[in-house]
């Protein structure tokens, strides 16, 4: 499975509120990201029925309003990781990426697709240039930048870049606006598309390499850096996943993806 969303925890306290007992479900996938990004608490989870894991825990009131946060993230967004098409071309370069929601999903009633929330937000930000829309995905992004630790803790925001000779790009207004709502710099002028490439989501995923090879330049220092990538549709994640590569061949230290949806497929046009 490449895309992952908790769909239930249980968080509540043990006696005196000093101890909190918590259960989480999916915890192959969740657990290693609590454990990164709280290293000072002793989980000790231990496996349960269905794929769960429980723990009690101590702690005081701020570490459980922290830990609360990135639960919700992870009941709200979606997780996304590499899959199996991609996988052949890259490693561990990107070490986290969420999408706001799917783009669509299937109305039982009318058996067709419709938008989501965030599907009809990202629709009418990109299509219709809806300031409204693009702040409402603003606000969600930089809930998840408040409330995780690693996204937090970034230093810069930077866009899937647009080609050349585009006027309109709503990864970049996205990112100009975390920024700015953040307080992490504004990474738009740090990386640059060189040459034209054809519209990628209409591309078969064995024909993305040699259309991106060469086609996108880092041009700032982000030795050292944390860095999220902002883009506003994440398919197969290609694209993502190699701004993420090039930003470690460049030095960054960790580097963190945001995308306003995912699409309900990952094979782009196999």
């Amino acid at each position: 499975m490449s895309r992952y969303r908790m769909f239930k925890y249980v968080l509540e306290p043990v006696g005196d509120n000093k101890y909190w007992y918590l259960c989480l479900w999916m915890c192959d996938t969740y657990a290693p990201i609590l454990e990164k990004c709280f290293p000072s608490i002793t989980f000790q989870f231990k496996p349960g029925i269905s794929g769960t894991c429980d723990t009690t825990i101590a702690l005081k009131e701020n570490p459980v309003l922290a830990l609360q946060g990135i639960l919700e993230i992870f009941k709200t967004h979606l997780l996304l990781v590499k899959n199996e098409h991609v996988e052949p071309f890259f490693s561990n370069e990107l070490v986290q990426c969420y999408a706001l929601d799917f783009n669509l999903e299937s109305n039982i009633e009318t058996d067709r697709f419709e938008y989501t929330k965030y599907g009809r937000l990202e629709h009418l930000a990109k299509e219709g240039q809806s300031e409204v829309a693009r702040a409402e995905l603003i606000e969600a992004f930089a809930n998840i930048c408040e409330k995780h630790p690693l996204y937090k803790r970034a230093d810069i925001v930077m866009p899937v870049p647009p080609n050349p000779l585009k006027t309109f790009h709503l990864p970049v207004l996205l990112t100009k606006e975390l920024a700015r709502k953040t307080g992490k710099k504004d990474g738009c002028s740090m990386i640059k598309k060189t040459k034209e490439t054809p519209r990628l989501q209409e591309l078969p995923i064995d024909d993305k390499p040699e259309a991106l090879k060469g086609a996108i330049k880092i041009t700032g220092n982000v030795s050292g850096k944390d860095v999220i990538i902002v883009d506003d549709l994440y398919q197969s994640g290609f694209t993502m996943w190699t701004v993420a590569k090039l930003l470690k061949q460049n030095g960054a230290k960790t580097v963190l993806g945001l995308a306003c949806v995912k699409s309900l497929r990952d094979t782009d046009n196999q």
